[in-house]
């Protein structure tokens, strides 16, 4: 093959890979993983070029990055801050919004910004269910808040440490923790303003899907009741032994003999001593009490034990992106019969969705209405990556190792940050080494354990960087870096250096609003520097375009993953994000433009 055939068949990868990324229906990771083998087979790269992938010190960074994160989740150090939030709240909206742009800006800067999310959400929406607040009013703020704050050192986000690695390998000078810091505080500061004095103007002030359901819903309960010897129900479907009664009547689960059966429930022929778990209201109540068909506690004369009737139990909750659950429908998961519970809402992409529940197929972000035994709910908070939103998730914190985890982000601060040579020692920590050793630190401390280390990296982000390394790397091997680079300084060179950063931004911004932020960043980087050396300028301010620009997704729900978790739990349409994100994504796009060139020169 030639080389020019090389760089068609390059370029057509790229595209499917993204055109991949915005149909949705496969999971990102595999994508990149698959265009890295299509790479390989062609003989594009060789063993040499993939496993060059694998060691760029991105992945183990953010990795360690993750580590550290969970350190500080698991001894409950995140929590605490939902403590205070709640302290320095008090019961007002305002205040509520000024607690969460400070302290989600201070923390993302140097902590996974997912956990922090995850872990404020139940907070922020039991503080709205106390106050009157509508939690609509303050998620979006919350989610860009910890955005702005990942912009403001090399660890905040995974997008700069990816740019960071790519830079490295090109014999470029590398970023230091907060060679960033000036542009981030700028953001911070200007989005901060902008949430606060125009943004929350915009924002909708809409109910949650628990609290739109809420307002039509009566007092509910949950009867356990025994098919006696001799009941005409005997013989026939659990459909057919509640046809003709209270339309409110919802059988959640049928046990016999201890065991729970997992057949459809027109499937389910009812036998002496079958256990129905039922939902309903007052009325249901009354009629369930009527006759005998069904025994609902009839005492002990009967020769059943007395049955239980208890009120239901309501959960809110969203589905995580590493959950089971998720890509699956719930007659395929057995929903109802594992957790002994009903789905009663769905709430997706800004609609509620209220019936059809068994052909629905699950997906990252879905907000669910659940209702069910205190048991069975129990049972879905412990399912791994199922967030809890109607109570913070109870958690056994390891407090007597808080002080290592505390310890475990200012160690990692102070090995990436100072410079041991100023006091005569030859030891220079960057990124990487600073992230390593303090996860290194953090489990020698026993702040979390090995499996729970293992547990909290995201492995499917890991996997997609290597993937989209192998692509970056086969764009700069076979020339289509450079003859894109070319191409795009051809076009933008008579606005000079200038034009060509604002194009580079913009570009970047427009991208990770549709994809992942990650694989934005890992094809622009080597084009980018391709481009400075075409027009023969330093690539360190396209570079930090690059960063800011795909690390800056506020237009979307897509675009970010905190821009998704809120998006159900709050109730939002996806033109909230636009209407509120957009303007900001312009106003920072201009920020960037001016501010970059003046602190990273284009002729140093």
């Amino acid at each position: 093959m030639s080389p020019d055939w090389h760089q068609y068949f390059v370029f057509g990868l790229t595209i499917a890979v993204f055109a991949a990324f915005l149909w949705g229906k496969l999971s990102v990771e595999l994508v990149a993983l698959s265009a890295a083998g299509l790479l390989l087979m062609t003989g594009i790269l060789d063993k040499d070029d993939l496993l060059a992938s694998f060691a760029n010190p991105a992945p183990v960074t953010i990795g360690a990055l993750f580590i550290i994160s969970a350190a500080l989740e698991r001894t409950g150090q995140i929590a605490r801050l939902g403590r205070l939030f709640n302290t320095v709240a008090k019961g007002s909206e305002r205040r509520a919004l000024a607690a969460l742009l400070i302290v989600c800006t201070i923390c993302s800067a140097f902590i996974n910004n997912t956990p922090l999310v995850v872990i404020l959400l139940p907070v922020i929406l039991g503080f709205c269910r106390d106050s009157g607040a509508k939690p609509s009013r303050l998620l979006i703020p919350m989610s860009y808040a910890t955005i702005l704050g990942g912009t403001c050192s090399m660890a905040g986000t995974s997008t700069n440490i990816l740019v960071d690695g790519i830079a490295r390998e090109r014999g470029i000078a590398h970023f230091d923790l907060f060679s960033i810091a000036p542009l981030g505080m700028i953001y911070a500061v200007i989005g901060g303003s902008y949430l606060w004095f125009f943004g929350s103007k915009l924002l909708p002030a809409r109910d949650t899907l628990a609290t739109l359901l809420d307002a039509s819903r009566g007092r509910e309960f949950l009867i356990q009741a025994g098919v006696p010897e001799g009941s005409p129900l005997i013989g026939k479907s659990v459909l057919d032994a509640l046809k003709g009664r209270s339309r409110k009547l919802k059988i959640i689960e049928v046990r016999r003999r201890g065991r729970i059966l997992e057949d459809a429930l027109d499937a389910i022929i009812l036998q002496f001593g079958d256990r129905l778990l039922i939902r309903t209201g007052t009325k249901g109540v009354a009629e369930l009490h009527k006759g005998d068909e069904v025994n609902v506690g009839m005492g002990t004369e009967t020769g059943l034990d007395t049955l239980e009737e208890r009120e239901a139990v309501l959960l809110e909750g969203m589905i995580g992106p590493n959950s089971r659950l998720a890509g699956k429908t719930l007659a395929q998961v057995a929903f109802r019969q594992s957790f002994g519970a009903l789905i009663l809402a769905v709430h997706r992409e800004g609609q509620n969705i209220t019936k059809d529940f068994e052909t629905l197929r699950l997906e990252f972000g879905d907000t669910l209405l659940v209702e069910g035994s205190r048991e069975g709910v129990e049972r879905l908070k412990a399912e791994r990556d199922f967030i809890t939103l109607s109570e913070p998730r109870p958690e056994a914190f390891n407090l007597k190792k808080a002080p290592f985890a505390v310890a475990g982000i200012f160690l990692f601060i102070f090995l990436a940050a100072f410079n041991f040579e100023w006091i005569g020692l030859p030891l220079n920590f960057d990124t990487f080494a600073a992230a390593f050793l303090a996860a290194l630190f953090v489990l020698l401390a026993g702040c979390l354990t090995p499996r729970e280390a293992y547990e909290a990296v995201d492995w499917k982000i890991l996997l997609l960087i290597i993937g989209m390394l192998t692509l970056g790397a086969a764009m700069d091997k076979t020339g289509a870096a450079t003859t894109l680079a070319t191409h795009v300084a051809d076009a933008l060179g008579p606005l000079g250096p200038w034009g060509i950063l604002c194009g580079i931004y913009l570009l970047a911004s427009i991208m990770t609003e549709m994809v992942s932020n990650n694989a934005v960043a890992v094809v622009l980087a080597p084009i980018v520097i391709r481009i400075a050396e075409a027009v023969d300028v330093s690539p360190i301010p396209f570079l930090v375009a690059v960063m800011f620009g795909a690390s800056a997704s506020f237009a979307t729900p897509i675009g970010y993953q905190t821009n998704t978790y809120v998006f159900g739990a709050g109730g939002y349409h996806f033109k909230d994000f636009v209407k509120v994100g957009l303007p900001l994504n312009i106003i920072l796009w201009i920020v960037a433009s001016f501010t970059i060139p003046l602190i990273w020169k284009f002729h140093p």
